[in-house]
């Protein structure tokens, strides 16, 4: 490893880090489009679960162009949001490729908010808020030009953004934690519910599930020293950063092995690689035989980095917006203006990952009847069904309808609009949701009536699934009341 720098050597810039950064981004946006061209009509056509044209026709006679950013106003039928989302693809090959990279960027950026401003339900969750925030920073540290041929490191004040937004990441989701006074984080037993709560856990996760308590403990712990502790030494001696970086990313990496949280994670680690500098990744490239071309040295303009630190005096104070309800009520309430400009643009974010542990997994189990007496389940891809199903690794790919499901029962209701259009498709265009089920119990003619049932997921010891083949044990907690075609329950 390099020693740290004295005062005469080169102090490492961050040109190399700054470009694997943006493939790697460019790769976390082809996988997000192609995920989205691959249920965007299912999710959001006019056949859809939550079909965007009535949405943005309600949205258009009390909001104004700038509440929704999308250029779905324009059009929204099946046809252009397919072409947006093959798009959105097409536009990352450019940024992985490294041609027009900030042109590709912005049109990146904006084609994924369009998305997300119709998102509803859908794409609500912090990883999309994650993904935009990360280009529009990204936006400051990327070269411009056609082809940008080894380009110097970006401007400091370019770089503290992208470290700001890792920080924020972390310590942020560390001290909601504590803050939303969960005892579950305070007594470090948060991890033995969390395996077997996940939204939708891998096979992984069932053996780390079987751990004993004080490791479940040792993980909640480690958790906090990740996310409290090492986001400060970004800005510390070298020596120190490296073991910062790795165990960052080894927390990551637990995550995903653990459970499919889309593309959250692979972004954070991509993300993290702003707590290097181009002396580690010059370090490790020889270590493999390979050497990185010395990046020119950066032209400092007065102003140039004037504007730099003003944007950084707006934006820093700005970013803190998002996460006030968990530091100040009051003044979150002040912050009503800012905070519908910034909820439009979904670029400066509150980030509180599992600030309160689910303790126990209640599942809707979708049934279906041709005389109201004999009931089969249907079988969705991913989301837990059948116990003797292996929970799959789906990951970076998030299947919106199986993970969404998961709130389904968390708030009580146990009814959402996309729960009441899915259980109308099956009964009378089935063709048209047909994509999210492994199993269809009715392959020739939809059911005369649907119900939810609701269980009780646990995950299964060791002894159970040893002499059964079980993952999970469930119980059944109750259903709900069947419909039919028509719309009408029935009693």
């Amino acid at each position: 490893m390099p020693a740290a720098s004295t005062g005469c050597e080169r102090v490492p810039g961050r040109a190399h880090v700054r470009n694997l950064f943006l493939r790697l981004l460019g790769a976390i946006f082809l996988v997000a489009f192609l995920s989205l061209l691959s249920q965007v009509t299912l999710l959001f056509g006019s056949q859809g679960l939550l079909p965007a044209q009535p949405y943005l026709a309600a949205l258009r006679a009390t909001h104004r162009l700038l509440d929704a950013p999308t250029v779905f106003w324009i059009d929204c039928s099946d046809t252009t949001l397919r072409v947006a989302a093959l798009a959105g693809a097409l536009l990352s090959l450019g940024l992985i490729f490294n041609r027009a990279p900030r042109y590709c960027l912005l049109a990146l950026w904006a084609l994924y908010l369009s998305f997300v401003s119709i998102g509803q339900d859908f794409l609500s969750f912090q990883w999309d808020n994650l993904l935009l925030e990360s280009a529009f920073f990204a936006l400051f540290v990327t070269p411009s030009g056609w082809r940008p041929d080894n380009p110097p490191s970006p401007a400091p004040f370019a770089i503290f953004l992208m470290q700001w937004l890792v920080f924020r990441l972390h310590f942020e989701s560390g001290a909601a934690k504590l803050l939303s006074g969960d005892p579950t984080w305070r007594n470090l037993t948060a991890m033995v519910s969390y395996y077997e709560t996940a939204p939708l856990p891998t096979w992984v996760g069932w053996y780390v599930h079987q751990l004993p308590l004080w490791a479940h403990k040792g993980c909640a712990g480690f958790t906090f020293v990740v996310e409290l502790v090492l986001p400060f030494f970004m800005w510390g001696p070298r020596r120190l950063r490296l073991p910062a970086f790795l165990l960052m990313i080894a927390m990551q990496l637990s995550v995903v092995l653990t459970a499919n949280y889309g593309f959250f994670n692979y972004l954070s680690m991509a993300l993290c690689l702003f707590v290097l500098d181009d002396g580690h990744l010059e370090w490790l490239a020889e270590r493999v035989g390979h050497r990185l071309r010395p990046a020119p040295p950066r032209r400092r303009r007065l102003l140039s980095e004037a504007a730099g630190a003003l944007l950084l005096i707006a934006m820093v104070p700005l970013s803190v917006v998002p996460f006030l309800p968990f530091l100040n009520g009051a003044a979150y309430r002040e912050t009503l203006p800012v905070r519908r400009v910034l909820n439009a643009c979904r670029s400066l974010n509150a980030y509180h990952l599992f600030a309160s542990m689910t303790l126990m997994r209640r599942e809707p189990v979708i049934e279906g009847s041709n005389d109201g007496e004999h009931w089969e389940a249907y079988e969705l891809r991913y989301k837990p069904g059948d116990p003797v199903r292996a929970p799959p690794f789906v990951a970076p790919h998030q299947p919106r309808v199986d993970f969404q499901l998961w709130f389904l029962l968390l708030s009580g209701r146990g009814s959402a609009p996309y729960v009441d259009t899915l259980l109308t498709r099956l009964l009378e265009t089935p063709a048209v949701v047909a994509p999210l089920f492994a199993r269809n119990p009715f392959p020739q003619r939809p059911p005369r009536f649907v119900r939810l049932a609701v269980y009780r997921y646990r995950f299964t010891d060791a002894a159970t699934r040893h002499t059964t083949g079980a993952w999970w044990s469930r119980e059944l907690l109750g259903h709900t009341q069947p419909r039919t075609a028509s719309g009408a329950g029935v009693g």
